[in-house]
């Protein structure tokens, strides 16, 4: 059961080569959530976050082309104070895929328990 109560932001870095790397773990009993992603590609290709359960099935909830070192700036969304731009449901583990280079940035996030 969810108690409503929220974490600090929590802030790490992030390190992906091409394929899936999972950048938060799934939890039973909480909502994860990432206000900021930062970071760029390597060489031209894809960044995907998406939203796997238990079950394997996907939701991708952003895909973003990107060029040979191109950076990447994802923060709350725009317009509404304090609203995470990517939310994972209970039992969700975070993924960033990439295609074409490894990521290299960082994250801010939060958990409701």
């Amino acid at each position: 059961m969810l108690q409503d109560a929220h974490s600090k932001t929590i802030s790490s870095a992030v390190s992906a080569p091409v394929g899936d790397t999972v950048i938060i773990a799934a939890a039973d009993d909480a909502w994860n959530y990432i206000h900021e992603l930062i970071g760029d590609l390597s060489t031209a290709g894809t960044v995907s976050i998406i939203a796997i359960n238990v079950a394997d099935d996907e939701r991708i909830l952003g895909t973003f082309q990107l060029g040979d070192g191109q950076g990447l700036t994802l923060q709350d969304t725009p317009g509404e104070d304090g609203r995470p731009r990517f939310e994972f449901k209970p039992g969700e583990r975070a993924v960033l895929r990439t295609t074409g280079g490894t990521y290299t940035g960082s994250l801010s996030r939060s958990i409701r328990y």
